[in-house]
């Protein structure tokens, strides 16, 4: 095989056939928009799911031990000037935040980091072992091990690049009723490095890969990657995802973003990452419509339509296609008594999602799993595949 793998040509790489992006069934034209309704999709027929090939989805983010803790008032957010409801990436002042959190009584550890969860939650969905692989940085250290293991009981499939300089990365998860506040200590996760792409096992890995998912997170991290897998995808007729994952990537990597999202596929962000995202490139507007249209409607490089869905807690999914479509999928609210974690919810809806969309189901279906999956995990501290139900798709 070539090793000019990731240059403007790329013969070694096989294609296939453009994935279509199905229009959903069951909807009804209200206002310019099309709204569907939870009857009509539960009645819907049923799907014929795909026999999957191993490693189809590539996920790139940044793997992280999950220290999570909840409290019962907002000291310790003030105490290290946090927000309640936000997430960012620790500084000096944090390093005595993660050894209180790890001496609180309540202190629950899970393999994390935001694009291992959707993995995980993927392959909680499709059963089968390996379909989806993860793609990171961890630490040559015993927590790296211990995270390795995790992710392969809940049968996801990694190739970690392995560094000496730097421990594994940690994610400090602090719950005070609805909210969550994450701040990131992203230790060896911080240092992975896009020679990894020319290594021969992850050749094969990207040849076998047919959709490929970032985090903006890990776009933060080494953007030189996600650049030059992102031209392979647009070359190659496959599909790339990117998801917006926090206001301080929109902040902080305008220009990193402005040299893949011609590449992109589908976007996915939350209502606040799309207005970030119209604050950073001057748009002027706080409009949600206008800000998915217009971000569907940015230049791509190839013809295949681009995809938009912004998330929100209790509104509806908004969904932007091309030709102006906008679907909205509601949101089936949730009794306050019977939510212990919303860490993890927007991880889980990416991995509900990809799970039928890799499979080529409708865009209804697909949505409507992501949804299902955000809701499950809402039910228990932190990403524990082994606590969720087995995933059956008569629960959708």
């Amino acid at each position: 095989m070539s090793r000019r793998v990731f240059g403007l040509s790329i013969k070694s790489f096989r294609l296939f056939r453009r994935t279509p992006i199905h229009p959903p069934a069951f909807q009804h034209f209200s206002g310019g928009v099309f709204r569907t309704s939870f009857r009509s999709f539960c009645d819907c027929q049923e799907h014929r799911r795909m026999d999957l090939p191993e490693g189809i989805l590539m996920g790139f983010g940044n793997p992280l031990l999950d220290i999570t803790c909840t409290v019962e008032d907002n000291v310790i957010l003030e105490k290290y000037g946090l927000e309640a409801n936000a997430a960012i990436i620790a500084d000096e002042k944090h390093d005595a935040l993660f050894d209180e959190l790890m001496n609180m009584e309540n202190v629950i550890y899970s393999a994390g980091g935001a694009c291992q969860n959707s993995m995980r939650i993927f392959q909680w969905i499709v059963q089968t072992p390996f379909r989806a692989v993860f793609i990171g940085s961890v630490g040559k250290d015993k927590l790296g091990d211990r995270i390795e293991k995790r992710a392969k009981s809940d049968g996801l499939l990694t190739l970690y690049q392995l560094k000496e300089e730097l421990p594994t990365g940690s994610c400090a998860v602090i719950i005070n009723g609805p909210n969550r506040s994450l701040v990131a200590n992203l230790g060896a996760a911080s240092l992975f490095s896009d020679d990894w792409i020319d290594e021969d096992d992850n050749i094969c890995a990207l040849d076998r890969a047919e959709y490929f998912y970032f985090t903006g997170f890990f776009l933060a991290v080494c953007p030189p990657a996600v650049e030059r897998v992102a031209r392979m995808c647009c070359e190659t007729n496959r599909i790339m995802i990117l998801n917006f994952s926090a206001v301080f990537v929109l902040q902080m990597q305008k220009e990193a973003l402005g040299n893949i999202l011609q590449y992109v596929d589908i976007i996915i962000c939350n209502k606040e990452e799309a207005i970030a995202f119209s604050d950073t490139n001057d748009w002027k507007t706080k409009n949600i419509f206008e800000i998915g249209s217009r971000l569907q409607q940015m230049p791509k490089e190839n013809t295949r339509p681009r995809l938009v869905m912004i998330t929100d807690a209790v509104c509806p999914v908004l969904v932007f296609q091309d030709n102006d479509r906008v679907l909205e999928y509601p949101v089936p609210p949730v009794k306050q008594g019977e939510i212990f974690d919303t860490n993890g919810c927007g991880d889980a809806f990416v991995g509900g999602f990809l799970a039928m969309y890799v499979q080529r189901m409708p865009l209804d279906y697909c949505i409507r799993t992501g949804i299902f999956a955000s809701q499950q995990v809402l039910h228990v501290v932190g990403v524990q595949i082994d606590k969720l139900p087995k995933f059956s798709e008569k629960c959708i």
